[in-house]
């Protein structure tokens, strides 16, 4: 179709021809001659659109027409000359060039396809100083930087090929292949975050660039940079969504990142649609068993076991299935599978550890902790494992440095700072606790156990008043962040500042207005500066949320106390004691309360029922002089309710 296409086009020039001239020999045209600029435009822009749509044989034949016409019109040259290039005609291609720049000596655009032409044939020399021409007659000619950042990588001269990329990319912002080649120069000599830039920059100009997101993950993977690898992977697989290796490598990054839920779902989905895939099996388990999905992790073991039985991952998921479901003699046939398979397994090693540890068994599990950290000293789990063990057996000294090792190891596990934090403390280097607690609430700013034992750490160190201030950091960047005001208002009350607890609390129940813990603690707060009138209305609140709470009727008997309204507060402990008979709070608020009314008969059987000796002594010295009672049963418990 081409060629026949091609032959009409040459008959319809001939047939001009031919006609002209016979017009020209009859005398029919007198002074006439031919428009040879309308012909040859006309033949240029036919071959443009051949060009376009993909006839560059029949481009290259019309240009050629054209040149006949008029050879001293470098563009035709220049057209003809790239079309040439492109089909990889290198050597007529350098030819064309050359023509242009006999016509053109500054045409810096013909330096750059002789320069390319140059050195596909292998003629470095001769490309470079092309190339190197094209720029000095145009500095901002950005494909003469690329062609010459492709020469030098060709020649291993990495910086000065990426120098000339750098050039490029920085004069056209839009190019992704350029970017791509400078990833890939990056890529190949081991530069993997600066690869992973360069792909970044060249996705940010096509998002649908499969090849380059691929790229992107294994340089992020590579740089163990994996949560922003799953991404890219993540990107990949939504472009080309059935590469089993692919969805594979993006389940195992999402697992590694702590992003269980989402592996396990790809996981499946691979299961699924191979089932007797043994290590896609064993991988499914696995997350099942983060996941806490026990039942179902056991199940999937057990088919990978009807495939596989020598493989020790398997035996490995099974056991640690069958220890969470408190299957114990299971979970330890499970693990010696697994051991006999592979004896020096660390983590099967430390799993059964685990379980002499859940059996009290401390000193059997410290020497399998021991014979795992030799086997596998980085692995941070069993440090903690190991410290764990120490501590229960009295170890104090070795288990702070097991959990000192454990936080080296990993430096961002919140577990390990906690755990460091928590040996420090019964070691009584509150400073070491400190820190450790420090650093754990910085990697999770809502550890509510670690900013406890951070404040009894800081309090041991006459610091209280310090932790007060401490959540403001987290309050600045988070200001609805309910816990980190409530930890806040926790610490000011800890340092008797009340006024600042107070302030912390009301915002607590102006972003959570249903809360009742903040209601009770504004309530408390304000009650310790003196304001009953506000903590009877905090406890109001409180008591609307939930009027089936005995410790809110005592809160507020509290308060009527002080303000002498003793009916209320008989009212609020009656209430309290019908929905809780036995506490002490509610006991020792009515017998107060009818102490304070006068009835000091009927508030001894509360005294006495709660051993709260000094209002018993008081009782008996109002109604027996019984000091004697007293100083006989100082030692009873006293109840440590202030009002």
């Amino acid at each position: 179709m081409e060629n026949k296409s091609r032959n009409r086009i040459l008959i319809h020039v001939l047939s001009i021809s031919l006609l002209t001239g016979f017009l020209l020999i009859c005398g029919c045209v007198e002074d006439r001659p031919i428009n040879v600029s309308n012909v040859s435009s006309n033949l240029t822009l036919l071959a443009q659109d051949k060009a376009e749509n993909g006839s560059v044989s029949e481009a290259i034949s019309l240009y050629d027409a054209a040149i006949k016409l008029d050879d001293s019109d470098p563009g035709l040259w220049l057209k003809t000359a790239n079309l040439l290039a492109n089909q990889t005609k290198d050597l007529e291609a350098i030819t064309t060039f050359s023509h242009v720049l006999l016509l053109n000596p500054n045409n810096s655009t013909a330096f750059v396809g002789r320069g390319a032409a140059y050195a596909r044939t292998g003629n470095l020399s001769e490309a470079i100083n092309d190339l190197n021409q094209a720029v000095v007659l145009d500095p901002g000619n950005a494909a003469a930087h690329s062609e010459l950042g492709d020469v030098y990588a060709g020649m291993n001269e990495t910086e000065s090929a990426l120098y000339e990329y750098g050039i490029a990319v920085n004069l056209t912002r839009k190019n992704s292949d350029i970017y791509v080649k400078q990833a890939e120069l990056l890529y190949n000599v081991g530069r993997y975050n600066e690869a992973a830039k360069a792909y970044d920059n060249a996705l940010k100009q096509n998002l649908k660039d499969a090849h380059s997101w691929k790229r992107l993950g294994e340089m992020l993977r590579l740089s163990n940079r994996l949560e922003e690898a799953a991404v890219a992977y993540g990107q990949l697989n939504t472009l080309v969504p059935d590469n089993t290796d692919n969805l594979y490598i993006q389940a195992d990054l999402l697992e590694k990142t702590g992003k269980f839920k989402e592996s396990k779902e790809i996981y499946a989905q691979l299961v699924k649609n191979d089932p007797k895939n043994v290590d896609l099996l064993i991988a499914l388990a696995r997350v099942q068993n983060v996941l806490g999905e026990f039942e179902e992790s056991a199940a999937i073991s057990r088919s990978a076991l009807m495939r596989n039985q020598s493989n020790p991952d398997v035996w490995a998921n099974l056991g640690f299935s069958y220890a969470n479901l408190k299957k114990l003699e299971a979970s330890f046939d499970a693990f010696n599978q697994s051991l006999k398979i592979d004896p020096f397994d660390p983590i099967t090693i430390t799993n059964v550890g685990f379980l002499l540890m859940q059996s009290g068994r401390y000193q059997d599990a410290l020497y399998r902790f021991d014979n795992a950290s030799r086997i596998n000293p980085d692995d941070a789990a069993t440090w903690m494992q190991k410290a764990r063990a120490e501590l229960a057996l009295g170890k104090r000294d070795d288990a702070q440095a097991s959990a000192t090792r454990a936080t080296k190891l990993s430096p961002y596990s919140v577990d390990a700072w906690y755990l460091l934090g928590d040996v420090a403390s019964v070691n009584k280097q509150y400073d070491v606790a400190k820190e450790a607690f420090e650093t754990a609430l910085q990697i999770n700013p809502l550890y509510e156990d670690a900013f406890k034992y951070l404040v009894e750490a800081m309090r041991q160190l006459n610091q209280a008043y310090d932790t007060v201030h401490y959540y403001d950091r987290v309050i600045s960047d988070n200001p609805n962040i309910t816990i980190a005001w409530m930890r806040k208002g926790y610490a000011a009350d800890l340092a008797k500042e009340y006024g600042i607890s107070e302030d912390a609390y009301r915002e607590v129940v102006r972003i959570e207005p249903g809360n009742t813990e903040g209601w009770t603690n504004l309530g408390f707060a304000r009650f310790q500066q003196g304001n009953y009138y506000g903590a009877i209305d905090a406890f109001n609140e409180t008591l609307k949320i939930n009027p089936n709470q005995s410790v809110f009727y005592v809160n507020r008997g509290a308060a009527y106390q002080k303000i002498d309204k003793l009916d209320k507060a008989y009212d609020d402990f009656s209430k309290a004691l019908e929905l809780d008979p036995e506490s002490r709070d509610a006991q020792y608020g009515m017998g107060k309360t009818l102490y304070k009314m006068g009835k000091v008969n009927e508030s001894f059987p509360y005294f006495k029922k709660i051993g709260e000796n000094l209002y018993i002594a008081r009782v008996y010295d109002s109604l027996y002089q019984g000091v004697t009672y007293f100083s006989n049963n100082w030692n009873y418990w006293r109840f440590s309710y202030q009002w």
